[in-house]
């Protein structure tokens, strides 16, 4: 049976590249990201890498120029994700050796389905094909995972969020909001229960108002230098992750 493979994201969308860390981490695979080619760069040699999904629009080296280098090592497989679109840029990307091109916006599930396909391809056509094989860890009895702590402190009485000590400043929505998903870390939410919940069974349901809520969240907590921990999942709704 092959393992999972080890991933490598280039995306200067930060919020895009946490989204898909995140998915994928929660789908069992080991990743890792950066928001330029010359971090990449720097990072390949100590990072695990199987496989490299590639933004085209870098800033600094563009995708299509770290699709011809990594092709050039033939070591790992390379998927380009980006939006453009337009077939002489397809040509382009596939040319430069890439293994796939896929279009934003990207379907999460798809995209799992796109790195099993193609990490499949590539342990049956390697000869020194242990290197794809699942390792068995034996994990000792006698040492305990270390507790997750929950830096997050929510006050129902004020309305109030602190993180680490940091005080956040909300609305009522937005409080009721984040406690809804502080208190169901891990737990994907539906959107239409999180709008229920927020605004009551209504005949005209706009989810455009959860969004506008979590947007208004991620810009409270980026003047605080807090790490966004809400994720959106495609198809699915969103769920918390607690910052560590």
């Amino acid at each position: 049976m092959y393992r999972k493979p080890n991933i490598a994201i280039i995306e200067d969308n930060e919020d895009l590249m946490d989204d898909v860390l995140f998915f994928l981490q929660g789908s069992g695979y080991n990743t890792w990201g950066s928001k330029s080619a010359e971090y990449f760069w720097r990072q390949l040699h100590a990072e695990p890498t199987d496989i490299v999904l590639v933004d085209v629009g870098l800033p600094g080296e563009d995708g299509f120029s770290v699709a011809r280098h990594l092709s050039s090592l033939n070591k790992f497989g390379m998927i380009i994700i980006t939006a453009r679109g337009d077939q002489q840029d397809k040509l382009e990307g596939l040319s430069s050796g890439a293994d796939l091109y896929l279009i934003k916006p990207i379907n999460f599930l798809s995209l799992v389905e796109a790195i099993d396909t193609l990490w499949k391809r590539i342990c049956d056509n390697t000869p020194e094909s242990a290197k794809c094989e699942e390792s068995k860890v034996i994990v000792s009895s006698t040492h305990a995972l270390p507790e997750k702590k929950n830096y997050w402190q929510l006050d129902d009485g004020s309305h109030s969020a602190t993180f680490r000590g940091v005080p956040i400043s909300l609305s009522t929505q937005e409080y009721a909001l984040l406690k809804q998903l502080v208190d169901s870390p891990g737990q994907i939410l539906n959107k239409q229960d999180l709008h229920d919940s927020l605004f009551g069974h209504v005949e005209d349901v706009d989810l455009h108002r959860v969004d506008v809520l979590l947007s208004r969240l991620r810009v409270k907590l980026k003047l605080k230098n807090i790490k966004f921990p809400i994720h959106s999942i495609f198809g699915k709704g969103v769920v918390f992750k607690s910052n560590d």
